[in-house]
Formats: C-alpha cells, sequence, structure tokens
C-alpha cells in the first residue's frame, strides 16, 4: 500500500513539473500584434543620449531610454547609406545578399541617369513585409525605400520623378484612392515629413494596419545642408520628436498594445571637401569625358566610380582582367598616397566581400573624416566646400552607428543592449510580430 505522504509528494511534484511546463512555453498574445516602426533617417545615437548635452528638448524619444530597451549605437552596412541601410533593416542581410548596394543605381555612360533603387523587385531575399503578408497581417507602408509595387495593404511610396527617371514602373500608391480615402485636409505648405506623419496617422485612424513602416527624412536634409548638430539639424531633430509622439499617440490609441520601434540608417559626419574620383580616372586613361552641349559625360571606360558619400566603389568593365585589376590598383595606391585626396584605406574585392559589400566593386575607397566623394565630371577632382555633413564610410566608425529605441508590451524597460549589429534589427521585429525571416542572418535581440 503505497502511504499518503507519498502520494502528497508525488502530486506536489507533477504541479511543479506543469507549472514548470507551462512557464517554459512561449507567451500567448491575446491580441493579434500591432507594430509600429518609424525610420529617422540621419540620426545619430547621440541624439537622444546626449540630448541635454546638445541642448535638444527630445522629451518623446528620450522616453524610450527609462521605458524601454535601447542600443547606444547599430553598426550598419557597406556603405552606410539610406537606401542599403532600409533593406538590411527589414530583411536581416547585408547588401550582398539582399540586392541594395547603393541608393543610386550604376549608371555607366548614362544608362541610367538619377535613377534610385525605387523599385521593391530589386530585392533579392524575403522582407519583413512578405512574411507579415504571409502571416495575414494588414501592412502599411509610407515613405519607406525600395517599396514601389511592394506587396503593401496601404502603400505611399517613396519615388522622386524627373525628365531623368520618367513615370514609375510600379504602384507608388496602393489603393491608388488611399491620399483620398484618407479625407485629410489639402496642406500644400507642409514640409515633407509633415506630410508624412499626417498620412501616417490617417491610416492608422482609418486602418489599423498590424505592421506599419514610416521613414522620416528631414533631418538627414538639414545634415546635408548644414552638418550634425548644426542650429537647423538641431531644429529638425526636435521637430521629428514631435511627429514621434504623435504618431506613437495615434498608435497607442487604435492598439493600446501596440508596440513602437524607432530606427535610424546612419549616422553623420562633417565635411568640407570633395573628391571627383572619375576625374582621376580620366586623367589615368581609365574613362574617357566628352562635352555635350557643354556638359561633360563618360563615353567610354575601363574603371569608374560608383559614389556613396563617404565612400566610393570602383567598378571594371572587366574585372577578370588581371592586367587592368593592377593597373587600377596602382593608381589607387598612388592617390592614398597623396594626403591632398584624403582617402583613409583602400577595400579589395575580397575585403568588400567580407564586409558584405558590392560583390561587383574591385575596389572601394573609404575617405577620411572630412572628406567626400563627388560625381562631378569638371573642375578639380579636390575641391573645397562649405561646412556640410554626409555618410557612407565604412560602418565600424561610431560616428556612423544609427539608432534604435523600442517599448511596448514585452520589451524590457530600461535595458541597454550596448552595440549591435544592424542585421539584428529585422529579426527582432519578426520575433515581436510573430512571424519569422528564414534568410536572416543573425537572431534577435530579445
Amino acid at each position: 500500500m503505497v502511504s499518503s505522504g507519498f502520494l502528497k509528494i508525488l502530486f506536489l511534484g507533477s504541479v511543479l513539473s506543469t507549472l514548470s511546463a507551462c512557464a517554459q512555453q512561449p507567451q500567448i498574445r491575446t491580441a493579434p500584434p500591432h507594430v509600429l516602426m518609424i525610420s529617422l533617417d540621419g540620426m545619430k545615437p547621440d541624439y537622444v543620449l546626449h540630448a541635454q548635452q546638445h541642448r535638444l528638448s527630445m522629451p518623446v524619444l528620450t522616453q524610450f531610454l527609462t521605458q524601454g530597451t535601447y542600443a547606444e549605437g547599430v553598426q550598419g552596412v557597406l556603405p552606410t547609406v539610406t537606401y542599403p541601410s532600409h533593406t538590411t533593416m527589414i530583411t536581416g542581410v547585408w547588401p550582398a545578399q539582399h540586392g541594395i548596394y547603393a541608393n543610386t543605381i550604376f549608371a555607366p555612360e548614362g544608362t541610367h541617369p538619377g535613377e534610385w533603387y525605387w523599385y521593391y523587385q530589386a530585392i533579392q531575399v524575403p522582407t519583413l513585409l512578405q512574411a507579415a503578408k504571409e502571416h495575414h497581417l494588414t501592412t502599411a507602408s509610407v515613405s519607406w525605400p525600395v517599396t514601389v509595387g511592394a506587396p503593401v495593404d496601404y502603400l505611399i511610396a517613396e519615388f522622386a520623378q524627373s525628365e531623368q527617371t520618367g513615370l514609375p514602373k510600379g504602384a507608388t500608391v496602393n489603393p491608388p484612392d488611399l491620399k483620398q480615402s484618407l479625407q485629410i485636409k489639402p496642406f500644400h505648405t507642409a514640409s515633407a515629413d509633415e506630410k508624412k506623419t499626417v498620412w501616417s496617422i490617417g491610416i492608422i485612424k482609418q486602418y489599423n494596419p498590424q505592421f506599419m513602416l514610416v521613414h522620416l527624412t528631414d533631418l538627414d536634409h538639414q545634415e546635408h545642408m548644414h552638418a550634425p548638430f548644426s542650429a537647423e539639424a538641431n531644429q529638425a531633430a526636435e521637430t521629428l520628436d514631435g511627429q514621434v509622439g504623435r504618431l506613437i499617440d495615434a498608435e497607442l490609441q487604435a492598439s493600446p498594445d501596440a508596440q513602437i520601434v524607432v530606427v535610424s540608417d546612419h549616422g553623420f559626419v562633417r565635411i568640407d571637401h570633395k573628391v571627383a574620383l572619375n576625374l582621376v580616372l580620366a586623367k589615368a586613361g581609365l574613362l574617357t569625358l566628352s562635352s555635350d552641349n557643354g556638359k561633360p559625360r563618360i563615353t567610354a571606360w575601363d574603371a569608374q566610380a560608383w559614389e556613396s558619400g563617404g565612400s566610393s566603389a570602383i567598378i571594371l568593365r572587366n574585372p577578370q582582367d588581371q592586367a587592368l585589376v593592377a593597373r587600377v590598383s596602382q593608381v589607387l595606391k598612388d592617390l592614398a598616397a597623396d594626403p591632398h585626396y584624403g582617402i583613409d584605406r583602400i577595400l579589395t574585392h575580397d575585403d568588400v566581400v567580407r564586409r558584405g559589400g558590392n560583390p561587383a566593386a574591385s575596389f572601394v575607397i573609404d575617405f577620411k573624416i572630412g572628406y567626400a566623394a563627388s560625381g562631378s565630371l569638371k573642375g578639380n577632382s579636390v575641391k573645397t566646400i562649405p561646412t556640410a555633413g554626409t555618410h557612407g564610410y565604412l560602418p565600424n566608425n561610431p560616428e556612423l552607428y544609427s539608432l534604435l529605441l523600442m517599448k511596448g508590451q514585452n520589451i524590457p524597460a530600461g535595458r541597454n543592449l550596448g552595440v549591435i549589429d544592424m542585421r539584428q534589427i529585422a529579426p527582432t521585429v519578426a520575433h515581436l510580430l510573430g512571424v519569422t525571416l528564414k534568410d536572416a542572418s543573425l537572431k534577435s535581440v530579445l
């Protein structure tokens, strides 16, 4: 006969075992996920982490430091420019895998003048938008890069039409009457970011998407024009703080359990010199310039620079020609030996591939802080300019680190992640949405 004491112990053990098993299971959400992801183009972490030091009023964003989880910095991709970075943040992989190698498309001999990577079909791996749709989540995107023609329920894509680019080859707005359906009063004099904010709030209020991307850009513009932490950039940052606050208020009113993710795509540095590498290559006999109604253009080339701000890829017409590789290498080494050109280092093709950069680049030139690449085809190869700002340098420089702030349900408060890899952002957002990104290189930070 089994004693009553033994039965009590057996029963207690069974209860504890059951409780332990329950504790190990993932939390079950009582409501569908809602994630709002806002990108503040060009915002260095210091605008938030050291707002007081820079005499900035940033009440909305600084609240994340105590109410949520944040990174001291996010190390980005090669090059540290907008379109590759934003694509990494929704795929979890480097540009070498997702296929968005720069902002602009390489245009030898002017074959794609003014063309940027506008089109979603250029992305070569699954994205968060695709994963969300596969899990039957409603999606929205306002001005997120590389989204023309994207599979998004409520879409206002980033696209700039000009005489050079012509009409878009895919949907820039979906549904076509989306803006009209929001019933927003005309605001012709509003800034681009204010329009995006109002559109986004309208989409949230009317359609309450479960996953929404928003991209705001005025800070980046002011930093390019006047440098980071200039009076103009600081004013833009404070305005952004207010716009983010309005977006968060709208989201939480529509979905009280929503999770908010705020990111940026790159940092910024001051510059006062620009270097026209294609003029140098022309002087070395590696490309040919001709005048078209007084405007120079490239009519033949063996090597050409593909500029991305603080760095530049060097593309060879025939990268298998070892004599040409050696010739271009020597030209670049001679250039780097002259401090006049402000070159910090030269990456070989193998270096670029190891860093996940453009696999078509035979070399990448990384400039010293203060110098940046220019696409100019006339005048001096090095020009002094009024103080401005740029990015695009190698991502390991802390000045180029970007921002990550998160808060909401199941996101720890007051947690500092230190410095993370930009490829960790997409799997983290996937975790919040309850979806998977099979191609993501790294794991969630949560």
